[in-house]
Parts: C-alpha cells; structure tokens; sequence
C-alpha cells in the first residue's frame, strides 16, 4: 500500500521473531544478488544514513498486511511562526510470506520507503483528485512499487533459473511483461484504475477532477489494497478523507496553541488557509 500517514492503527504490528529475523536477513541476502534490489537497498542505506544496506532490517516490523508507514511530527514555535518536520519511516510485512512472496514485498515497500512524499497532507491545494494521482504515478507510488516488484521477479528468474527462482508467482507480473522481457508501465498504470462498479459513484464524488485519470474504466479490477480491500483509487479517496480529517484536528489544535482563532481571517498562516481551504 501506498505511502500512509500513520492514520493506520499499528495493533497487532511486532518486531520481528528470531525466526522472522533469520528469513528477513534471507531475503535481504537474496534481494542483493540482482540488479533491482542492489539499487534499492544502496538507496534506503544512503538515505537512513546506514553503515551497511543489511542494516535496513531495522525499519522492519511485521503485522496484517504490508505498507509503508510513514510517522509527519511537526515542530512549531509561536514566537517564530517557523516550523520544523521530521519524517520517520517503518516498513510493515505481512506475516506468514513465504521467502519468496517476502522479497518481492520487501522490494515493493522499499520503492515506497525511498522515495520523498509527493504530496503534503497539510497543503491547502491538496485535493482528493491530486491524492490518488500521487499516490499512484508519482515517483515511489503504487505503479513504482509494483513495476520494481515485477523486475525483480524477472530478474530472480534470470539470475536463479525459472525452476529454481525462489518458487516466485509470477502471476500478476506475466500480463505487464513485453516479449522482451521488459515491464511496461503503462499496462501497470491502466491496471490501477479499473474500479469495475466503482466507476461511476468515484466519478461522482470527484466531479470534474476525474478527468485527471484517462484510465479510469469500468473493467473488472486487476489490483486491490490490501489496507482498504478495494481497487485503490476506491481505497485513496477513504484514505484522503482520513488524512484530511487527521490534519484538520492537528492545525486546530496548533491554532488554539498559538492563540490563533480560526475565524480571523487577517492573519495570513498556512495553517488557518489550510483550515479554511479543507476542513469542514
């Protein structure tokens, strides 16, 4: 799943067992003998300021499903009227994966992990339209993630033989791959936006923004979130609607705290737009 804002609840979410430890440095192990997965374990060592890319474990935690969970804390001064973020990142597998199944999980969710948020949860411009399009064709979104997946399962199959390539599924990767072996994106972004009988009811709500999406199809769904159980542009739009709800309640509370009433509409702060423009 995409990029969250920690609106997610984390019960059930462990570290790892010494068992679970054992197969995730597995599939590290296995992730840095091909081409798509040294890139991206040298990206998450360089970003985390990490001495060795085995090291990434440490962002590790298993639970329910898989996403990527990334924690927003913001530092405001009044007396300044600056502020400062910091953006923590913890990467979820799902229990009971195969080692199989996990490198190309781990593979997905670093594509999410290594890449910058392409979209701000406080942005007054930040509409549901714009939200889904990030989380979904920006750098690091869902049709990254899945693209990088589907290398890496070409690649193990290279690298390892078709018989002895982990036992991947190829599955879901087979219809994006071109006779020369090559993932084509566009097949992937396509995929991502059949919402099958939620075509029209999403048209609905997004009004004239669901011209941004010229995939956007009736055809029976390919991909499904595995955090929302619906096609994902059905899942963002909920998911946006609880980030927003999430970020209200926080400049509320940073308005009260700096004296700020949100009715005045004479003091020119990003969060009173932010609270004027999206929250209800």
């Amino acid at each position: 799943m995409a990029l969250l804002l920690s609106l997610i609840s984390t019960d059930g979410a462990t570290d790892p067992s010494p068992s679970d430890a054992e197969r995730l440095m597995d599939s590290i192990r296995v992730l840095s003998q091909i081409t798509t997965g040294q890139k991206l374990l040298k990206l998450a060592q360089t970003q985390w300021g990490l001495t060795h890319s085995h090291e990434v474990v440490t962002k590790f935690r298993f639970g329910d499903v898989s996403r990527t969970d990334a924690v927003l804390t913001r530092h405001f001064s009044p007396s300044t009227g600056k502020e400062v973020r910091e953006r923590e990142v913890t990467i979820y597998l799902r229990r009971d994966q195969g080692l199989d199944e996990q490198v190309l999980d781990i593979a997905h969710e670093l594509t999410h992990a290594t890449s910058g948020p392409s979209w701000d949860p406080y942005d007054p411009e930040l509409t549901a339209a714009s939200y889904i399009r990030a989380s979904l064709e920006a750098p690091g979104g869902e049709v990254d993630a899945l693209v990088n997946e589907c290398r890496v399962a070409s690649e193990l199959e290279n690298h390892f033989g078709r018989a002895n390539a982990l036992n991947v599924s190829y599955g879901r990767c087979r219809r994006y791959r071109t006779e020369a072996g090559l993932i084509d994106r566009e097949r992937v972004v396509a995929d991502f936006y059949r919402v099958g009988p939620w075509k029209s009811p999403l048209q609905q709500t997004l009004g004239a923004d669901a011209k941004m999406f010229r995939y956007l199809s009736g055809k029976t769904p390919q991909l499904y979130s595995s955090t929302g159980q619906a096609p994902y542009p059905v899942a963002l739009l909920k998911e946006y609607g609880e980030i927003t709800d999430l970020a209200c309640r926080n400049s509320r509370k940073r308005l009260v705290q700096s004296g700020v009433a949100p009715s005045d509409r004479k003091i020119a702060s990003q969060a009173e737009r932010f609270v004027t423009k999206r929250c209800r």
